[in-house]
């Protein structure tokens, strides 16, 4: 009868090591699954904001292409720009937006800035060059749009740019 307690005995400690081993495998592939998950979900409010940043830059530059081709006073020139006053305003969204300039030589850039919905918000640049002084202006129009354009502290602030050269 002795020889069979003594065999249940160490039975019973393989079964207690090996369920710890099995407990510990598992909870392994918990934290790494978890890690990754993790991950993903900040990839993905990563992107999120960064689309509502490209949206706002997308929404500045067509707003100043538009008023540049039907409005074609509204911003400063290159070479006759004395005539059109600063700052003048656009139209966008049903906001009306102040347009200030800035004229040298042969250059001249006008800028304003579009608020979109939540905290986003576009900084529009237009700059019109006539580097051959031939009267004909090459125009770029950059417009850098943000997600938050508060003046809190954002670690998650992202910034996103479209250029365009005519």
């Amino acid at each position: 009868m002795s020889t069979n307690m003594e065999t249940k005995t160490t039975q019973g400690g393989f079964t207690l090591l090996f369920a710890s081993l099995v407990g510990s495998l598992l909870l392994s592939l918990g934290i790494a699954t978890f890690n990754i998950i993790l991950r993903e979900i900040t990839l993905s409010a990563t992107a999120r904001e960064s689309r509502f940043a490209f949206y706002a830059a997308d929404s500045g530059w067509e707003c100043a292409f538009y008023h540049d081709r039907k409005r074609p006073a509204v911003f400063a020139t290159s070479t006759d720009s004395r005539a059109i006053p600063n700052p003048t305003s656009v139209r966008c969204r049903d906001i009306v937006l102040v347009v200030s300039a800035t004229r040298e030589a042969f250059s001249a850039t006008s800028v304003f800035t579009l608020p979109l919905d939540g905290t986003a918000c576009a900084t529009i640049s237009i700059s019109k060059n006539d580097e051959n002084r031939d009267k004909i202006s090459t125009t770029v129009i950059e417009s850098r749009g943000k997600n938050d354009c508060t003046t809190n502290p954002n670690p998650n602030r992202i910034e996103r740019a479209i250029r365009v050269k005519y």
